[in-house]
């Protein structure tokens, strides 16, 4: 469904933008690029301090969230990012501020918790009476709007779905890709297996600490536009699940890792549950396979 967010002619259009992780984070970054695509359409950002103080009392809170929804007048839109790291309770009360000052909201859901989580499913009733508040719902795939309307949302929710994170790229960072018989990670969390790692075709992993085994190199933590441009010189890139927890979520979500490996111009390595497994096959963007020995076998019987 196409949601207009147009109203009358001087309503103005907001995005929240989380500020205060560290640039590597792949949340921030996120949000960050997020934000600089909705700049291009007219909105405004809306910013937003990351901190977490769940015990922080309501005077001070609302004295926070006064500061900054300042700017906002009746009819005005406000797309908030969430999850914004600062808690459940600073959500609730950013969306109850905004809608009590007439604001219309739209929730962009960046990670499902609840979903995403195991330790997190108890919650997913909470989950649910926040996202009621909003208006309108940016969800990442039709997985997960069905997901969502059989766990609490109402009904009558207006949906934009997403199908596929952008990412946004800046010409001299990209090199022309070589064929090269090595895999690349870079999700911090790490998957399940990289550990034993014990192929011929060497792995590469950004942003997490692994021990070492046969094939497997750290390359340690590098800014994100450093380490786009060094994808973008070739190899393949690897999507894969942390635990059968995430696994599942991959089926009803959109993987950032997976936007950053095509626009770099690499082939991909994702798991057969993941959402996009049509889209990739069709495409011929990489390979669908069912577990990282057979991921490994086809790289090494490549030619190019």
């Amino acid at each position: 469904m196409k949601i207009d967010f147009e109203g009358e002619p001087d309503m103005k259009n907001y995005i929240t933008r989380i500020n205060g992780w560290g640039l590597r984070d792949k949340s921030h970054y996120m949000q960050h690029m997020i934000a600089e695509i909705a700049h291009q359409m007219g909105f405004q950002e809306m910013g937003i301090y990351r901190y977490y103080a769940d015990n922080e009392s309501y005077e001070s809170l609302s004295s926070r969230l006064d500061g900054i929804i300042a700017g906002i007048n009746r009819g005005d839109l406000v797309v908030c990012q969430f999850p914004t790291g600062n808690g459940r309770r600073f959500e609730h009360e950013l969306v109850n501020r905004l809608k009590a000052y007439g604001g219309r909201i739209a929730i962009y859901i960046h990670e499902l918790e609840a979903l995403a989580r195991e330790k997190k499913k108890d919650q997913i009733g909470e989950i649910a009476g926040l996202f009621n508040l909003a208006e309108v719902l940016i969800v990442q795939t039709y997985a997960m709007r069905s997901w969502l309307l059989e766990h609490g949302i109402q009904r009558n929710m207006k949906f934009v779905v997403q199908e596929m994170w952008d990412y946004t790229v800046q010409e001299p960072m990209l090199h022309t890709p070589s064929f090269k018989k090595e895999i690349y990670f870079t999700d911090n969390e790490g998957f399940a297996g990289m550990n034993s790692w014990n192929y011929a075709v060497p792995l590469k992993l950004y942003n997490v600490s692994a021990n070492p085994g046969q094939n497997l190199q750290n390359l340690g933590e590098k800014e994100p536009c450093q380490m786009f441009s060094e994808l973008s010189e070739g190899g393949f890139g690897l999507v894969w699940y942390r635990d059968e927890y995430s696994r599942q979520y991959m089926e009803q979500s959109s993987s950032f890792s997976l936007a950053r490996y095509l626009a770099a111009g690499i082939p991909v390595i994702v798991p057969a549950e993941i959402s996009h497994r049509a889209m990739i096959e069709v495409n011929h963007l990489g390979l669908v396979v069912n577990t990282l020995e057979e991921a490994a076998a086809a790289v090494e019987r490549m030619i190019e």
